[in-house]
This record gives structure tokens, sequence and C-alpha cells, in this order.
């Protein structure tokens, strides 16, 4: 019987450089053969060349939310009120998802619509002051997009990963979240329930799980347990449960006795502007982890 694979899929961001020359370059050179191109990629005119000369031959690769980047940067949102940018959103995620089937990859995902409009150079920041709609417009509006784009994912027979949303304790407005949808275990299921695609399930990131249920006071354990059947895949970091920092982890780490619960989900290093020794000790953290777990 051949040995079981657990080596983690790591994310662009994890890199030093913004560059997909410069990182595919990296994960080259420490004989990395798996890499999800994330939002942390900066636009290059020949931005997939790199992707396209090492896909099926040297590594093999996730599409994740705001890739391809956009020569002019805006913020992806499918559950946007604003026409152009849900426009502009859309068609991004069919354009990913054609990457994505070109590259080989099972399933696109992608964040979780926003009840706000900002600029990318607002995310991560205070957004209580944004434009924003009610949350039950915006899950309207997101559930939409969510069947178009489950139907043009099914032709291509190809899976959609909602990422669960990151609400902060500074974003709450008056102790409750009115900005993110999908950010709780109902949340996710009503609306993998509303689309109605059996090819949607959820990308579940574990920092922004224990920053969230830190926020609204939710317990992280019963949340992974309400989503279990429809996980397809984790982004793994730490942070300190008040803000989204995508810190590296050691095998202590809060989630990582979970993983035995989900041995078929892709694992993902999402911990971010590490050097390759810190890349590698995350990796083999992720890899022990998912051992303990198969025993």
């Amino acid at each position: 019987m051949s040995e079981v694979d657990f080596a983690p899929y790591v994310s662009s961001g994890a890199f030093r450089s913004r560059s997909v020359e410069e990182f595919v370059g990296c994960a080259l050179d420490m004989g990395l053969d798996r890499i999800e191109l994330g939002s942390a990629a900066r636009w290059t005119p020949d931005v997939l060349r790199p992707v396209r000369d090492t896909a099926k031959r040297s590594i093999r690769y996730l599409v994740h939310n705001y890739f391809p980047p956009h020569e002019r940067p805006f913020v992806l949102n499918l559950a946007a009120a604003d026409p152009d940018v849900l426009r502009q959103s859309r068609e991004h995620c069919r354009t990913a998802l054609d990457l994505t089937s070109e590259l080989g990859a099972p399933f696109y995902s992608v964040h979780a619509g926003f009840a706000f409009a900002a600029r990318p150079e607002d995310l991560g920041a205070d957004l209580t002051h944004a434009p924003r709609v009610p949350l039950e417009e915006a899950h309207r509006i997101f559930v939409e997009s969510l069947r178009d784009l489950c139907a043009y994912a099914a032709s291509r027979r190809l899976l959609v990963a909602i990422e669960n949303n990151v609400i902060a304790p500074f974003n709450l407005v008056g102790g409750q979240n009115r900005l993110g949808l999908c950010a709780t275990a109902d949340e996710l299921v009503r609306t993998y329930k509303d689309v109605g695609a059996e090819n949607l399930g959820f990308l579940i990131d574990v920092g922004h799980l224990k920053v969230t249920a830190n926020a609204l006071k939710f317990d992280s354990y019963a949340f992974l347990e309400s989503v279990a059947p429809w996980v397809v895949a984790f982004h793994l970091s730490d942070n300190d449960g008040l803000a989204d920092q995508n810190l590296p982890f050691r095998d202590d780490a809060w989630f990582a006795p979970l993983l035995a619960g989900f041995p078929r989900a892709t694992m993902i290093l999402e911990a971010y502007n590490l050097d390759p020794p810190a890349i590698r000790d995350a990796c083999a953290t992720i890899e022990r982890a998912r051992r303990r777990a198969s025993v």
C-alpha cells in the first residue's frame, strides 16, 4: 500500500514576494509542489506565464478568490449592491473558474459576500462607517451570484468553496455583525441550502473562525461540527483572537487536533510573509497533525 500524502498547499501569501514569478521560483527552489494562488499576488501583463510554465509538470495549483489579480484593483464582492462591482466580481469568478479548469484543480474558493462597499486599502481596518446595505439584501444578491457561479462550475466539473467571513470585535455595530455574510455556521448552512447546488462547499479559515467566534461569542468546535459535511478545504493560520493576523503556528495550535475529523479536506498553509525555513516548519506541523489524525 502506498503511503498517504499529507503535504499541504502553500498560499502565495506565505512567501515574502508578491511577484508570481518570484514566489513560483522560490517554491521550485524549496522543492514545494503545491501552491494556492491567492489574493496577495501582484498584477503584471504576463502574470500567468510562470503558472502555466509549471502547471501539471512541477507544481499543482489551486485558485483562490482574487486571482488572477487585476491591473486596476477592486474589492471582489459577490454580494455587491453596486451593479458595476457585482458584474466585475462575477466576471472575475468565471475567469478564475476557467483558470481552475485549465490547471486541473478540483475547486475554486471565494470569499463570502460583504454588505458594505469599500476600497482594497480599507480591508482589515474599521469598516463600521463604510456604506452598507442590510445583510438580508446582501444575502439575496450573494445567493444569486453563487447559483450562477455553481452552474458555470458544474459545466466544468468543478466545485465552488465559500470561505467563512471574519468579523473582528472592532467591526461590530452595536455589538452585532452587520458587515459580512457566512460568518457563523448557521449562515453558511443557510447559504448552502438557499443556493441548492450540489457542487457548493466550504473553505474554512480557522483564523477567521477564531476571531469571529471571539467577537460573536460562539463555540468554534460547535461551528466545525455543524459545517463538517460540506467542508472542502481549510486555511490554516493563527492570531490573537482580536484580528486576522495570519501568523504561523505550532503543534499545540487550537485547531490541530480537529484535523482528524476532516481526512479528505485539502489543507492550505495561509500564514503570511514567511522565510523558507518558516514555511517548511509550518508545512511539517500540518503534516504531523494529519499523520496523528490518521493513526
